[in-house]
């Protein structure tokens, strides 16, 4: 009984949480620089070797049939099955989710970590083993050769249905460069908290050209619309650290003592570099947290582009007090819901040491730990789904957690398990 009771205050206290942590919406306030916290002798990451990244392959854009994207693929399965009775209302099951308290309308889930693989669909379609090694998670199938079809017709997912196999809600693939503690281990996430946030459709400021009131046209999420965020690692710039770009203000690192956000006390700040968070003081046993808030505008034209990254743009027009946000460039105007993600990693005495650092570190000799963060997002989610999330979540304004979609229903297993997570997860670097 004491077991299941402290598994139900983890649970509330999570999802308290994320809730608040999560309240920024879409627009960047995240510092725009890192604090000063005395760490000028940051640790540089040298690599046992000299890897040379392969040439990157040239892509040609991909336009977009529609503001929808691609053509929706249909679900392969009843994914009404995969489908519960939220835990919401009086008595757990069945109510409805909350009003939003921010502007936005938000939608929320939890996933585990994925497969490991030097693949990249996006960057370097066709050709396995080009990449840096990424940590995936969402679609459990996804490979060099992901495209929208296979990814919408195969994989299963480490965001909903786990114990389902093929079946999944939720078939998007998301990732990130592996997390290595220098001493031959791959340290793979204890989860990973991702939500989606966007002022409802009908909102004034969501209906026209970006201006000091309008954000810009918001529209839905395209399907099979993919992208990268963060460190470029063509041209060495970007990132967390890179004070000349706009990603500092959309991407940091955090130290906690716990899964539900308590700021440790030596190390509670905001960092852009791993190295930053080890000499501010952060202790084994804490939790090491990448964030990032993924560009929200888009071209309109292109579902891809030559370098992955033109056709979207993060919201840098003007800034609009009434909800607290900026307004999407001129030549990015529609608005798509901004997707959000937290990566949690439990630090270790190699962390403490300064030998953590990301795969993609050891492709850029002399890099700082952690300053080439970047993400990848692949879209493919259910069309059925989706839908049900955009018009109850967003549209009226809730606020859903745990894969809740604003229906009285939920997505199976896109919240805290009961279990909990594997906590401090090391696989040998393959």
């Amino acid at each position: 009984m004491l077991n299941k009771l402290l598994r139900r205050v983890f649970r509330v206290c999570l999802i308290m949480s994320l809730g608040v942590a999560a309240s920024c919406g879409t627009n960047g306030s995240g510092p725009a620089t890192a604090p000063d916290n005395g760490t000028s002798s940051a640790a540089v990451v040298t690599p046992p070797a000299s890897p040379t990244p392969a040439p990157t392959p040239a892509v040609t854009p991909a336009p977009s049939p529609s503001l929808s994207g691609e053509v929706a693929i249909a679900d392969n399965f009843d994914a009404s099955t995969g489908l519960e009775p939220t835990w919401y209302g009086p008595n757990g099951r069945g109510g409805i989710a909350p009003e939003s308290p921010d502007p936005v309308g938000a939608f929320r889930f939890m996933c585990t970590s994925g497969p490991i693989a030097k693949d990249d669909p996006i960057v370097y379609p066709g050709q396995p083993g080009a990449s840096h090694l990424h940590q995936f998670w969402g679609n459990t199938g996804t490979n060099a050769n992901s495209n929208y079809q296979s990814l919408r017709t195969t994989g299963g997912s480490t965001c909903d249905n786990r114990s389902a196999g093929n079946m999944a809600i939720n078939r998007s693939a998301y990732w990130t460069p592996a997390m290595l503690d220098g001493a031959g281990h791959v340290v793979k996430p204890d989860f990973i908290n991702t939500y989606y946030k966007q002022i409802p459709h009908g909102d004034s400021t969501c209906q026209g050209p970006p201006s000091p009131n309008s954000l810009g046209w918001c529209v839905d999420l395209p399907n099979g619309i993919h992208f990268v965020f963060g460190y470029n690692m063509a041209n060495g710039k970007g990132g967390p650290a890179d004070a000349s770009s706009w990603d500092p203000s959309f991407m940091w690192y955090n130290c906690w003592d716990d899964l539900v956000g308590t700021p440790n006390a030596r190390a509670n700040g905001t960092y852009h570099t791993i190295a930053e968070v080890v000499a501010a003081g952060c202790p084994a046993g804490a939790v090491l947290v990448a964030q990032a808030i993924i560009p929200a505008c888009w071209d309109g034209k292109n579902l891809d582009s030559a370098d992955h990254r033109s056709h979207m743009a993060v919201p840098s027009g003007d800034y609009i007090p009434s909800i607290g946000q900026r307004a999407c460039p001129s030549d990015h105007p529609y608005v798509l819901p901004g997707l959000q993600m937290r990566v949690h990693y439990t630090t270790d005495d190699n962390f403490v040491a300064g030998k953590w650092h990301l795969s993609s570190d050891e492709m850029m000799p002399g890099t700082v730990a952690g300053s080439t963060l970047h993400f990848d997002y692949f879209e493919a989610w259910s069309p059925t789904v989706k839908d049900l999330w955009f018009r109850n979540c967003i549209d009226k304004h809730q606020t859903c957690a745990q894969g809740d979609l604003g229906t009285g229903m939920q997505i199976k297993e896109a919240g805290v398990t009961s279990e909990g997570w594997p906590r401090h997860q090391l696989v040998p670097v393959p």
